[in-house]
């Protein structure tokens, strides 16, 4: 009797220990705010998938200085990241809980994501900030019928645009896209249809 009461004794003060180590480590409170799922991990940890417009709860690991995020690219039908990459780093300091995020606005930079519906009979191949310094092409082609196609996240100005082109060059353009872009995930929806797509 008198060694079992020592052994369930021992057990919960063990337990007891852990908690107290668990309450004494500082704790992350990492929200996801964008679209697609970003990857989260500290130091040379294990990475963990966080998926989109969610919050997780996660207690820094001892040694743990700084953790990173980046955001899961979509790949196109070659295989190739579409987008911009984005990606940033957090601090957690002391006790406690810190709460962070991944946001449109990383630095001192904002960005979006055109969601393309080609209503069209045509592949769609398409281009974001075309006309701008920071164009970049999607490397892509959006099939007829899909809607709401998510190709990345890219550098939002007031001048935004994003262009759509046909094989036979006919082509579409949504400009000035700043002031639209109005979720809090930076996405805006698009609609191409045949009657958009004019010769160059």
């Amino acid at each position: 009797m008198r060694r079992t009461l020592l052994v369930a004794l021992l057990l919960g003060l063990a337990a007891t220990g852990t908690a107290c180590t668990m309450l004494d480590r500082s704790r992350l409170r990492f929200t996801n705010g964008l679209a697609a799922p970003v990857r989260l991990v500290f130091a040379d940890g294990p990475p963990r998938i966080i998926p989109p417009r969610e919050t997780v709860e996660l207690v820094v690991p001892r040694g743990a200085s700084v953790a990173r995020w980046e955001l899961v690219r979509p790949l196109s039908a070659d295989g190739k990241p579409m987008g911009e990459e984005m990606r940033g780093a957090i601090v957690p300091r002391g006790r406690g809980t810190v709460a962070d995020s991944a946001w449109v606005r990383v630095g001192d930079a904002d960005y979006f994501a055109p969601l393309v519906t080609n209503a069209s009979a045509d592949l769609l191949r398409v281009t974001v900030n075309a006309g701008l310094a920071g164009a970049r092409d999607c490397e892509c082609a959006v099939r007829p019928g899909t809607t709401r196609v998510f190709l990345g996240y890219y550098r939002l100005y007031g001048n935004s645009t994003v262009r759509a082109r046909s094989p036979s060059g006919h082509e579409a353009i949504f400009r000035d896209l700043g002031p639209q872009v109005k979720s809090r995930d930076g996405t805006v929806g698009l609609r191409f249809e045949s009657k958009d797509l004019r010769p160059r």
